[in-house]
């Protein structure tokens, strides 16, 4: 294991020698957000070399706890440093050896500041959260592990807060959001990937976040036939931005074209066709009839779009 920098006074004092010209992190852009630890229960750390591929494969991760969230531009944003703990004892504060953390906080602004924003939020709001920063340089922003990798920023449990801030004269629309960084995070360990190691500039990566799907039915008939709409996170109340092009293929249950039947627990093959009227509107047709009162889960999976399980019962 490489060196990982310590909190404490044992040994020898540290020498704060520089080995000639050190390069400076840029101020952070945008945030990362993801699990601390990825499906096989290990630190989600950061490839020290990233192309467009590589991207793109994190933010499709179909399971979460594998993918990489990215927001929008953060706008005053407010990141004052801990300090340390002290008891007062006959006047002169004494440290107790812990760190107050201070509230991280920014805004999104404009259309950024979508209301529906919040969602993407509050989904965050009871996972184990890091988050890494891409900064102004292209750089990337995080905690060095101890063995030569980049993983995210602990954030304290419970703290992830977004709010919306409607807008008034003279003010845009705000997602205003804050957070707590771990108590037990040592600034010390704070580091970054250069610029020159990420193939695929920062400033392009919230372009291929993939879309938020939010499925709504329609109606089901014959315990064969199910209609329903496919529609993005934004969009008016009675004009969501329907999501189009989605193919029998696209609808997967661990294989491709099929559901899943919860109630039997069996696997159902299904045949998708996009209404040529209504855009985002879809016909399912299941490739043999079930019983009345079955539950039938559908997945999207498809890169470049995200959803959640969406259920339907038969009637």
């Amino acid at each position: 294991m490489e060196f990982q920098i310590a909190c404490e006074c044992a040994g020898s004092p540290l020498n704060p020698g520089q080995p000639g010209c050190m390069p400076l992190v840029g101020r952070d852009k945008f945030p990362i957000f993801m699990d601390e630890f990825n499906s096989l229960g290990v630190l989600n750390i950061i490839p020290t070399v990233l192309d467009e591929a590589a991207l793109v494969a994190k933010l499709n991760e179909t399971d979460p706890r594998d993918r990489w969230t990215v927001f929008p531009e953060m706008k005053n944003l407010a990141a004052p440093p801990a300090e340390n703990e002290t008891e007062d004892i006959d006047g002169v504060p004494n440290p107790t050896g812990e760190e107050i953390k201070q509230p991280i906080t920014f805004e999104h602004t404009g259309s950024d500041g979508n209301p529906a924003l919040k969602a993407a939020y509050d989904s965050r709001s009871c996972r184990d959260n890091v988050v890494v920063f891409a900064t102004f340089k292209g750089q990337l922003n995080g905690m060095n592990d101890g063995n030569g990798n980049l993983r995210g920023i602990k954030v304290q449990n419970g703290t992830l807060s977004a709010q919306y801030a409607a807008p008034v004269k003279g003010t845009l629309q705000k997602m205003m959001v804050s957070y707590l960084v771990d108590e037990l995070e040592n600034e010390a360990n704070r580091d970054y990937i250069p610029a020159a190691s990420i193939a695929f500039p920062t400033k392009s990566w919230f372009t291929k976040q993939p879309l938020e799907i939010l499925p709504l039915e329609i109606s089901n008939t014959g315990q064969v036939t199910i209609v329903f709409k496919l529609n993005s996170l934004y969009g008016e109340v009675d004009g969501k931005s329907p999501i189009e092009g989605i193919v029998t293929a696209d609808i997967n249950d661990g294989v491709a074209g099929f559901v899943f039947n919860e109630t039997t627990a069996l696997t159902v093959a299904e045949t998708l066709v996009e209404s040529t009227v209504t855009p985002g509107t879809y016909t399912m047709t299941l490739g043999a009839a079930q019983t009345a009162a079955d539950v039938i889960k559908i997945d999207v999976v498809a890169t470049g779009y995200a959803m959640r399980s969406f259920r339907v019962t038969l009637g």
